[in-house]
């Protein structure tokens, strides 16, 4: 007789299931660090999309430039600088000069300088100026693609080199001074360029603006399905991978807010040379970057709000008797999607940040958050069956008294009409009166007057 096969405990199901349970675990925990990772990757995507790519954006952040007062400081110096760098302007004074005086050319050229450094400020100073400003950046950005093809206008690449042309302030500054406007005039066609990036760094930023490009305006959709994914793995430990997720969301918003701090400490003391143009780098990085702070802060009040979501179901002691305090309201429907529904509202009203907004990401946090609703009503349901209903015993009282209230009301109205019937038969037959019907009826409908007092002796 043939032995039976033998069956390892490997090769039982409760260790297969095992076995596929500790896999899926893993596969969730990696999944959870890699949706870390490419929310750090979606920020500086979604940032430069935006921050580029979109003129409304892109508008706003150059009036708040040309609103710094420290960043138009440093554009008039700029300016002047590049007027008497590019212009012969003693010379320029010694022609204007008769023979006699054109000594004095040197000390008017330097007087001059301190004059147009403060006429320059006062330039800038101006809204319609200021309007100027944001006008012409703004068409620079809308030619982005020409720009790049090296064929933009404001903004201009030579030799690979990429420069913000300021002639045309140039010369409206030269039209401040009589003296002066014959020799910005005289400006050659490269003068009053600043350069911007360097054709090494041009290359590498072309490259790396293309490929985010492509993924700007839908990388926020993958670290939020790889998290979707890893919560959905994690049968029985679902709670614990959604804290992990938000913690990982929380260390994502971090890492990209210290990026921007080590990198704008980095090019204010370290790739700007002039001391004293350090400032205005400093106002000007804060500004053009406050769109991809304003993104890692929004992850991470979004992350800190999922952490209250878990602590409130979780089984510590706080977050059960905070479940059982908000048992009976939760268990109304108006009450709990009321609630959420108005959160929402206010966030959107608010706006503390563009990305409040964007209906795409309104809408998603409104399908997250409704969701994360109902998963509590239900879960308080359970643990709190007690007061979830008689939250919805008090409700289905009121409906039923109210129900109760008008049967009577009709029954009562059905036996006043019976009763009228039979007075009126009554007094058809002649056993009451006019009067006695009268009285009768008053009393019936519950319209009689009370009787008359009696005067007093």
């Amino acid at each position: 007789m043939s032995a039976e096969p033998t069956v390892t405990a490997a090769e039982t199901p409760a260790a297969r299931a095992a076995h596929a349970a500790r896999w899926r675990m893993i596969t969730a925990r990696v999944l959870v660090v890699l949706s870390s990772l490419t929310a750090v990757i979606a920020l500086f995507a979604g940032y430069v999309r935006f921050q580029a790519l979109d003129t409304n954006t892109f508008s706003n952040t150059a009036n708040q430039l040309i609103g710094n007062a420290t960043i138009r400081q440093q554009l008039a110096l700029t300016l002047v600088n590049q007027l008497y760098q590019n212009v012969d302007v003693a010379g320029g004074i010694r022609e204007a000069l008769p023979p006699r005086q054109q000594r004095l050319a040197g000390p008017i050229a330097g007087g001059l300088r301190e004059l147009l450094n403060r006429e320059s400020v006062r330039l800038l100073d101006q809204p319609a100026v200021q309007r100027a400003w944001v006008i012409a950046v703004t068409n620079a950005q809308r030619q982005l693609v020409r720009l790049l093809e090296d064929r933009g206008l404001l903004v201009r690449t030579t030799g690979g080199n990429v420069y913000l042309d300021l002639h045309s302030l140039l010369v409206s500054l030269g039209k401040q001074s009589a003296i002066a406007a014959n020799i910005a005039d005289r400006l050659p066609p490269g003068a009053a360029r600043i350069q911007i990036v360097s054709s090494d760094q041009l290359s590498a930023a072309q490259k790396i603006t293309r490929w985010l490009k492509a993924i700007g305006s839908f990388a926020w959709i993958i670290p939020f399905l790889l998290a979707a994914a890893a919560i959905w793995l994690a049968t029985g430990r679902r709670r614990q991978t959604l804290r992990a997720v938000a913690i990982g969301a929380i260390v994502a918003g971090l890492l990209v807010l210290i990026a921007r701090a080590v990198a704008g400490a980095y090019i204010t003391n370290h790739l700007v040379k002039t001391e004293s143009v350090r400032p205005a780098a400093k106002d000007s990085w804060h500004i053009i970057t406050q769109l991809l702070a304003d993104g890692a802060w929004t992850l991470i009040f979004v992350a800190l709000v999922a952490l209250l979501g878990v602590w409130l179901a979780g089984p510590t002691r706080s977050g059960t008797a905070a479940r059982r305090s908000v048992a009976a309201p939760i268990a109304r429907p108006e009450i709990a999607f009321g609630v959420a529904a108005l959160f929402i509202l206010l966030i959107v009203w608010w706006a503390p940040v563009p990305q409040a907004r964007r209906w795409y990401l309104v809408l998603t946090a409104i399908v997250i958050l409704g969701l994360g609703v109902e998963v509590l009503r239900r879960q308080t349901a359970r643990e709190f069956p007690e007061q979830t209903a008689g939250e919805l015993s008090w409700s289905l009282g009121h409906a039923q008294g109210w129900f109760a209230g008008r049967r009577d009301r009709q029954q009562a109205e059905s036996g006043h009409l019976d009763d009228l019937e039979q007075l009126g038969r009554l007094r058809q037959s002649g056993v009451v009166d006019d009067e006695e019907f009268a009285a009768e009826k008053a009393r019936i409908l519950g319209t009689a007057e009370p009787p008359a007092s009696v005067p007093g002796p």
